[in-house]
């Protein structure tokens, strides 16, 4: 969406901290609010970019703009025009940003100013992409004065006594759509949205193909009483038209290899750029990733590319576009930009020291601490026990602090009992041997034989009874419900090596006999040796031997209204914070197949109430809403409390959390997941002060 970053944190610099966050519940009454100091760094950077605006010297004098602009970033150029009447105007007033949802669009703001007869402006945005800025440069005058940027964006995005219409005209490239948009708190009633719309569309050259895109449901109730006079656009079709999805930006070196078919991710090589005509299950590591299909964002392929940073974009019928096919085994550059893709024949010295360059620094893994026997409860433990319970539980005991009632709850099988097993299977002493043969070590056939067979030796060895004892006892506490036997090592969730789909969970059911228990243990345990867990901890130098297995078992969700995965920051834009929701009905996120979007929210939280913009609803329910908007301003709620609460924990390993969810049909939020994450920005995508 092409919305400016006119609500940035500065606004409340001058405060010193965060307004109340406060959204009405179902009760009608005030669920929450909350009030978080800002740093002392944001504070004074935040407090210098006010003061500068203030001093700036505004002349209410007008420049005419009847003229062509020369080029899009001439000095010559006007600082706006009154109209739009050809292409050429339009190249020069409009910017491609990096900070988009969207790839492949074009967007130029506009302000009409009602105090002034409904002037309407639209500047150069390459100059002016805020409002505000504009505005106070150029419309300053004694009559009517433009107060503060906070004092401004309260006015007039969210007052109805506002001077200013603000918003953008947006050209989605791919399925070449004209649309006029606000942002999605703008509060704008239908009646002077459809006055703007008229004005502009009698003033821009493409007004007869301009439609008004609603970006949340506060617009879809605004437009309401308009909606038979206004031309709208459904959020779906940018979605339809949509061919680039860049998934992770960045540079890749490699040799361009073609899958039409499944991925056999025993012979994928880390200098390889997969080009697939489905979207994988998983992902080795690989060079690049590019789909034929669109991926959902926060699916395990997409989690594991940006956490190892190696670019991944979605491209409809990649594996037949000359671009791609005609490289087939060619050693190429492959640039993943947040608008465009290139991609270009490369020399082998190039490639050598790119790769030299980015392989990770080596990931630092506790020791296992086998001290710890005893089954203990999920939320006994906190991130000071990865060593005994694993990350994955031991994270899920910091969400158990803060919110007690919001987890599955559950227990532990410690490491204690994996290390046991691998002595009784006589294969603890054996696997140092194994990971430093030569052959292992070199030959890749070798090495996932090898691993094969420890897998069985694990699986097929006899299970000390006594723990198939006291783990059908703690089940018990869960009479007559489904279980799910979760990994949860010490080389996963943790900030520098996320691990996502590694390991394994399993299923037992609500009645399980002994052989189900014994099963799952042993399926979880063994799954330390899978040769994609092998592979991605050789990546990052992690050492094997030093890697042990607990279990979190924990009762299914059930039943619930949907699930998903969400980010606690805003993975486009880092000047306007929000977080990244994805939630799927009857489906997954983590594994969904290509063109198998969820439903997407990125829900704005700097302001002084919660934002939700809606981007994208589910192709699986065919777009019917999964999440009332009551549930993501509380889903928003909790998953700012946790980033508030954990992120620091984390020192400057991770800027946000990677959060896994369920909301039950009783619309309570329950959390089974909460690991450290780290969004990497562009420099188009950086605080723009």
């Amino acid at each position: 969406m092409s919305q400016e970053c006119d609500d940035d944190v500065s606004q409340f610099a001058s405060m010193g901290a965060w307004r109340m966050h406060v959204f009405r519940g179902r009760s009608g009454k005030h669920s929450f609010s909350r009030s978080i100091l800002v740093g002392a760094g944001l504070f004074i950077a935040a407090l210098l970019v006010s003061l500068s605006a203030c001093v700036r010297h505004v002349s209410p004098a007008l420049v005419a703009q009847h003229h062509t602009p020369p080029t899009a970033q001439s000095p010559n150029a006007p600082r706006w025009t009154e109209r739009i009447d050809d292409e050429a105007t339009w190249r020069a007033l409009s910017t491609r940003p990096e900070n988009e949802v969207f790839a492949r669009t074009e967007t130029a703001k506009f302000l009409i100013d009602l105090a002034d007869n409904r002037h309407l402006y639209f500047p150069d945005t390459h100059r002016w992409p805020i409002h505000f800025d504009f505005a106070r440069n150029f419309l300053n005058t004694h009559a009517n004065p433009i107060e503060d940027h906070y004092a401004f964006n309260i006015r007039e995005y969210r007052r109805p006594e506002r001077r200013f219409v603000l918003g953008s005209l947006v050209h989605y490239l791919d399925g070449d759509l004209w649309t006029l948009e606000l942002i999605s708190g703008d509060t704008l009633d239908g009646e002077r949205i459809l006055a703007a719309f008229e004005q502009i569309r009698a003033a821009v050259y493409f007004g007869e193909r301009l439609r008004f895109r609603p970006l949340s449901e506060l617009h879809e109730e605004s437009i309401a009483q308009v909606s038979d006079r206004l031309p709208t656009i459904e959020r779906e079709a940018v979605f339809a038209g949509l061919r680039y999805e860049p998934i992770t930006s960045g540079i890749a070196f490699g040799y361009v290899r073609l899958v039409h078919g499944a991925l056999d991710v025993g012979s994928i090589s880390p200098t390889d750029i997969l080009v697939t005509a489905d979207v994988p299950e998983d992902l080795p590591v690989c060079a690049a990733l590019v789909t034929s299909k669109l991926q959902a964002p926060l699916a395990h392929v997409a989690v594991l590319s940006r956490n190892r940073g190696t670019p991944d974009m979605a491209l409809r019928d990649a594996i037949t576009n000359p671009s791609f096919a005609s490289l087939e085994g060619q050693l190429v550059r492959l640039d993943v930009g947040p608008q465009d893709y290139t991609i270009t024949r490369a020399s082998m010295e190039d490639a050598t020291r790119h790769w030299e360059a980015i392989r990770p620094r080596p990931a630092d893994i506790a020791a296992p601490d086998p001290s710890v026997t005893e089954l203990v409860d999920v939320c006994s433990v906190n991130s000071s026990h990865v060593a005994s319970v694993g990350a994955k539980a031991a994270q899920l005991g910091d969400v158990c602090e803060i919110f007690p009632n919001a987890t599955p709850g559950g227990f532990v099988i410690p490491v204690n009992h994996y290390l046991a097993h691998l002595h009784s299977a006589h294969v603890f002493d054996a696997i140092p041997a194994m990971l430093t043969d030569v052959q292992f070590v070199n030959e890749r056939a070798v090495r996932a034989e090898r691993l094969s067979e420890l897998r069985h030796t694990i699986e097929t060895a006899s299970i000390d009874p006594r723990l198939i004892a006291r783990v059908r006892a703690k089940l018990a506490s869960f009479p007559g419900v489904r279980t799910i036997f979760r990994s949860s090592t010490n080389a996963e969730d943790l900030a520098g090596f996320n691990g996502a789909g590694l390991y394994e969970s399993l299923a037992v059911p609500a009645r399980p006999t002994d052989a189900d228990i014994a099963r799952a243990i042993r399926s979880v345990w063994a799954s330390v040796w899978t040769l994609r867990g092998v592979e991605e901890r050789n990546w990052y130098r992690i050492d094997h031997s030093r890697v042990a297995m607990a279990i979190l078992v924990q009762p299914f969700v059930e039943p619930t209204i949907g699930g998903g995965v969400a980010v606690t920051a805003n993975p486009f834009n880092e000047a306007r914070p929000a977080v990244f929701i994805n939630v799927q009905a009857g489906g997954s996120v983590t594994g969904a197949h290509g063109d198998e979007l969820p439903e997407q929210h990125l829900v704005y939280t700097y302001s002084g109430t919660y934002e939700p913009e809606v981007l994208s609803r589910s192709t699986i329910t065919n777009g019917a809403t999964i999440l009332p908007e009551a549930d993501v301003l509380e889903l928003t709620h909790t998953l700012t409390t946790l980033h508030t609460n954990l992120v620091p924990r984390y020192a400057n390993n991770a800027n946000a959390l990677d959060v896994e969810f369920f909301v039950r049909t009783d619309h309570t939020i329950i959390i089974v997941q909460a690991r450290p994450y780290r969004v990497v920005y562009t420099e188009g995508q950086r605080w723009i002060y």
